[in-house]
Order: structure tokens, then C-alpha cells, then sequence
């Protein structure tokens, strides 16, 4: 029987697609300090303040680094540019265009690339179930396995019905 070689620990192969990957020692949340907000004039929205308080207590903050930072600072400018540009457009929906033709109010335009590039950081930083998922970040609590579901709804541990299984009937019709 041939083994397979194991793989060299991390950051000790010669070429990096050899080894495995970087393993997260838990000291690289102290690195981020947890994150130092940059000084903004105007300051950002107490809305987009909570948005950063959540992600700093969500569990896919564990996987954040130094290097995430100006992610991080894109996300919340651009959570705070939509913010205000919606606020902004909402109050007069509805403008005259430059040959008096009724239009949208130009800040919905310039809100709508802000949430475009809010969703591009939050694939990149693993907001959302979605792009946690397309990470590879699971959770413990979500993660069953089979012989889990198995024990959960498996004939000893499923609920018992009154009904009997029409399988295990003789002379039953199968359809």
C-alpha cells in the first residue's frame, strides 16, 4: 500500500502550492487591534457604526487580518455614501432634467454604485450566509452530519406515527 506524503507545515514548503495553507494562530485578531477606525469628516452614520460593531462581534471576524483593513474602511465609506445619497435622493424623488423632462433624482444613480461596491466588500470580508458559504466558513451549530440526521429522523428517532409504513405492508399497491 503506497501513502501519500504529507505535507510540509506551513510556510515551511519551497513552493507555496506545496504546502498547506496558512494556518490562523489566533493572535492575528490582536494584529487588527480589533480595527482602528480611520478619522472621517463628516463621521460616519450611526447606521453604519452598528454595521461595523456587528461584524466585529460576528464569528467571521475571527478570520479578519491586518491586511482586510482597507476592505473593511471601503465597505463602511461606501455603506455610508448610499446612506446619505438615499437620504439625499428620497426627499425629491422625482427632479427636472436639464430640458425640463421629469426625471430620477441623480443620487439614487450614485447610491446604487455604492451598494454595488458594499456588496463586492462584503463578498470579500464574508458578510451574509451566502458569502460566508462561498468562503468555506461554516458553523458548528449549522453543520450536522449524517449520522446526526440520521439519529434525528431515523426510524428509532423519528416520531412515531400511528400510521404504518405502506411498504411494510403485505398486499399493499405500489404506485
Amino acid at each position: 500500500m503506497v501513502m501519500p506524503r504529507t505535507k510540509k507545515a506551513p510556510g515551511q514548503a519551497v513552493d507555496r502550492r506545496n504546502g498547506r495553507r496558512m494556518v490562523l494562530d489566533g493572535d492575528h485578531r490582536a494584529a487588527l487591534g480589533w480595527f482602528v477606525l480611520p478619522e472621517r469628516r463628516p463621521a460616519w452614520p450611526a447606521s453604519v457604526l452598528s454595521a461595523l460593531e456587528a461584524l466585529r462581534g460576528d464569528s467571521v471576524a475571527d478570520l479578519l487580518t491586518a491586511v482586510d483593513g482597507p476592505v473593511i474602511v471601503r465597505w463602511l465609506d461606501s455603506l455610508a455614501r448610499a446612506e446619505v445619497c438615499m437620504r439625499r435622493a428620497d426627499r425629491q424623488p422625482v427632479v427636472r432634467g436639464g430640458n425640463g423632462q421629469v426625471t430620477e433624482h441623480p443620487s439614487y444613480g450614485t447610491a446604487k454604485a455604492a451598494l454595488a461596491e458594499v456588496a463586492r466588500c462584503e463578498a470579500q470580508l464574508g458578510v451574509g450566509a451566502l458569502n460566508r458559504n462561498k468562503l468555506g466558513v461554516t458553523f458548528a451549530a449549522a453543520a450536522k452530519s449524517l449520522a446526526d440526521l440520521n439519529r434525528e429522523y431515523g426510524p428509532e428517532g423519528g416520531d412515531d406515527d400511528d400510521e404504518p409504513d405502506p411498504r411494510a405492508i403485505p398486499g399493499s399497491v405500489e404506485r
